[in-house]
């Protein structure tokens, strides 16, 4: 590698822009059977080594920002979940934050409602988490441990649809509050299925730790050291395997997280088994924290929902949770009318490319898809679409239908967009 700085996000058409000291070029994606999420890698190596990797994103966009800007505030706390599959509690948790904060209510939000709030981010934290480290096993080969946990995943989504009616996106949010409350005897009946869920997480954790076909698999691959984290600033468990401590619950605590006893889980090894073990370990926190969260809420009462208008008075205001996958990011501009003025999201899967591609440096090719799986990612949250005029350096950022029809003319016409 040479010293001089070179972006990891393109890589010119004739290679001249490619690693001097690497003999071959692989080329994968952005649909191949490595990778269900659509990226490109450029894969430059030497050998069965990898002296560099690049990528191209931008081959999914769902156009939830511009979408947002055509419907209402409320209409949008259904919208804006749609950003990620597994991700869809806590965006609309920052979403409903941010207008919460936009509307004066943020005062008038009970601490009952908190706490169902943060119920289901902890319980969505931990099917994401045991849905990621049951895709890693796969990738490594070890498929027995993808069933295993699969299965035992069912546990919290029987939970949460037996709360929301949901299974996948609970959508239990509001601004002001939430729409359905925790009864009793639905947390009589969750709390011993927590504890049959505990103890099979836990069993999870001995198989990762003590089986070597699948830590032979992990352990010493895809190391990145705590002065590349710093350098790479991931965030999430991609830099907490690395030793950064950082989790917004703990540094910037948001809804009642500075109220519950909890603890931040970090490793210092920086290699893909590190990170598993902080996945792993938040789990067990999280279905910890689910207990209390229920506990507390036998004694605590409180409205479930403030009243927001429909006009929200102009502003702007910046949020972030941390997601499964790290530090997300939302903020909203009102201008006194019932719909967005903008609604920009930073989706947690941004921050961890570099240094997931940092991690690929000096492997084998073999290693690629459990390094790759390391820090979960989504481009379809990721991605955003903005034209551009090479000549001129024109810019154009256009809604559905306006880009649906500059593209059939163009097509048509034979023409650019310009």
């Amino acid at each position: 590698m040479t010293g001089e700085f070179r972006s990891r996000f393109r890589t010119l058409t004739d290679g001249s822009d490619a690693p001097p000291d690497a003999d071959h070029h692989i080329f994968i994606g952005p649909q191949h059977p490595w990778a269900e999420e659509p990226a490109h890698f450029i894969i430059h190596v030497k050998g069965e080594r990898v002296v560099e990797a690049d990528i191209r994103i931008g081959f999914n966009l769902r156009g939830i920002e511009k979408a947002m800007e055509n419907k209402t505030w409320r209409q949008n706390t259904m919208l804006v979940p749609r950003a990620c599959g597994i991700c869809s509690a806590v965006h609309q948790n920052i979403y409903v934050r941010v207008v919460d904060r936009l509307a004066g209510v943020e005062d008038q939000i009970s601490e009952r409602a908190r706490l169902i709030r943060m119920f289901s981010l902890e319980a969505e934290r931990v099917h994401s988490h045991i849905l990621w480290y049951g895709i890693l096993a796969h990738d490594a080969g070890f498929d027995t441990m993808l069933h295993i946990s699969w299965r035992d995943r069912e546990i919290i989504m029987d939970i949460v649809e037996d709360f929301s009616g949901n299974r996948v996106n609970p959508a239990l949010m509001l601004p002001g509050g939430v729409k359905r409350d925790i009864p009793k005897e639905k947390a009589d009946k969750a709390r011993p299925m927590l504890d049959e869920l505990e103890k099979k997480v836990l069993y999870h954790k001995k198989v990762f730790t003590e089986e070597a076909s699948i830590r032979n698999r992990l352990e010493d691959v895809g190391v990145l050291t705590k002065d590349d984290a710093k350098k790479t600033t991931p965030n999430g468990p991609t830099g907490r395997g690395s030793g950064l401590p950082f989790d917004i619950r703990k540094s910037y605590p948001y809804e009642l997280y500075d109220k519950i006893d909890w603890n931040l889980v970090y490793y210092t090894e920086g290699d893909i088994l590190a990170t598993t073990m902080v996945r792993i370990d938040e789990t067990l926190e999280s279905i910890q924290m689910c207990k209390q969260i229920l506990d507390r809420l036998e004694s605590t009462q409180g409205e479930l929902l403030a009243r927001v208008k429909p006009r929200i008075p102009e502003g702007s205001y910046m949020s972030r949770a941390e997601a499964p996958r790290g530090e997300d990011i939302h903020f909203g501009i009102a201008n006194g009318t019932d719909t967005p003025e903008r609604y920009k999201i930073r989706a947690p899967s941004l921050g961890n490319i570099d240094a997931t591609l940092k991690r690929m440096d000096g492997e084998y090719i073999a290693d690629m898809p459990v390094i790759l799986r390391s820090y979960d990612p989504c481009f379809s949250c990721t991605n955003r679409v903005m034209i551009i005029n090479e000549k001129t350096g024109e810019k154009m950022i256009l809604n559905q239908d306006d880009f649906a029809r500059k593209a059939i003319k163009a097509k048509k016409y034979n023409r650019s967009f310009f």
